[in-house]
């Protein structure tokens, strides 16, 4: 109505600068993965990871002195986490005595070398680097933590199992490797206690609230059981007929929940799904994973395979193109990304998401992922 603008401004969104967290060198600390796997014994543990130990307690000792006297409400909050750290720095303590015990040792040992030759396959082969440029290390706080939770591991009676620990770090500052390096450990040595079958079925559950997360989490995660699964291969008779597999659990919006068959009107059923992509690969792909977490190669349409056929699959199989990868030429990766094949084979590894864990109690197939199972086969339990 005639009112001219008689002002205009501009305002920039606020910004701060957050500074990187990076630890200490810890030059006495043998960090390196490979170092690690080739531990000769409870005393070689003791003295490439004891000075982890002390060098956490003199830190303590110095953080101590800096709790304020006033006020006392400070005071008392400074003491108690001054005591937490040092219960922290026992259970680390008691983790690296832990491998003086033979089964936990080896365990530690293979966890070091599948977590190594993953993190070659995703910082070196997957980015074009020689593959033997990249030497695999432990963070300092990634290691504690792998030790600070063995013994909760290994004894299940262990009080250390009342306790919730929070890996709390900054994005990209390694928390994903941390307890990643734990689950190997706890699938490993579940291996080695219990061989035979008793020793598949579900160990690990991971659980997220995102699912754009959860599909990179799984990238990551697959990586490792592709390693798992070939130091099975080399060694049976140590780690078990059973493959290790990685389980994609998530709605169906994203995965498959049945496999199907023909004649099905369901255009969301995991071979509707399989055979829309293989007659255009411009539609979705049947599972939420656009690469190879081997080697990095993009999966096509002769990635994907209906078993025993299209017309009754029981199964998805994922294959990588590149016939120079382990799991090229056909051979299938450890990657389960329906349901139906999930509650029949067990993957010792479950992602999933929140919108699953709100249905756990009402679908009758996840009682076989506490155990309630009665019998086995080649097909799964």
């Amino acid at each position: 109505d005639g009112v001219c603008c008689k002002v205009v401004r501009t305002c920039w969104i606020p910004e701060a600068e957050v500074e990187k967290v990076e630890a200490a060198v810890m030059p006495s600390v043998k960090l390196s993965m490979d170092v690690l796997a080739d531990l000769k014994d409870g005393a070689d543990a003791k003295e490439k990871l004891g000075p982890l130990v002390n060098q956490y307690r003199k830190w303590i000792e110095v953080e101590a002195d800096k709790v304020p006297k006033t006020p006392q409400k400070r005071f008392q909050t400074g003491q108690e986490l001054v005591v937490r750290a040092n219960v922290a720095a026992n259970r680390i303590e008691s983790g690296i005595k832990l491998l003086e015990a033979p089964d936990c040792l080896e365990a530690f040992r293979i966890t070091n070398k599948c977590m190594g030759e993953a993190s070659r396959r995703r910082f070196g082969v997957m980015q074009g680097k020689p593959y033997g440029e990249v030497k695999p290390a432990w963070r300092p706080f990634q290691l504690a933590f792998l030790l600070m939770n063995l013994k909760a591991i290994t004894e299940p009676g262990c009080d250390d199992r009342e306790v919730v620990d929070l890996l709390f770090f900054p994005t990209g500052g390694g928390k994903t490797e941390a307890y990643l390096g734990l689950a190997a450990f706890t699938l490993v040595l579940r291996r080695l206690r219990n061989p035979g079958i008793t020793s598949a079925g579900l160990s690990v559950l991971m659980r997220y609230t995102l699912r754009l997360l959860t599909f990179e989490q799984l990238s990551r995660a697959a990586t490792l059981i592709c390693a798992l699964e070939l130091e099975r291969q080399n060694d049976v008779e140590k780690l078990g007929e059973w493959p290790f597999e990685i389980g994609l659990w998530v709605g169906r919006a994203a995965t498959p929940n049945r496999m199907g068959k023909i004649g099905d009107t369901d255009q969301n059923t995991a071979r509707a799904r399989t055979l829309r992509f293989l007659n255009d690969d411009h539609k979705p792909s049947p599972i939420p994973l656009e690469e190879c977490p081997w080697c990095g190669t993009k999966f096509s349409r002769l990635s994907f395979r209906l078993i025993p056929n299209n017309n009754h699959p029981q199964d998805l199989r994922v294959s990588c193109i590149n016939r120079d990868c382990k799991f090229g030429r056909g051979v299938p990766l450890p990657i389960l990304a329906v349901d139906e094949p999930i509650y029949r084979r067990l993957p010792c590894f479950l992602i999933a998401t929140v919108d699953k864990f709100a249905a756990l109690p009402w679908t009758g197939h996840v009682g076989a992922f506490f155990g309630r199972v009665e019998r086995s086969d080649k097909a799964g339990f």
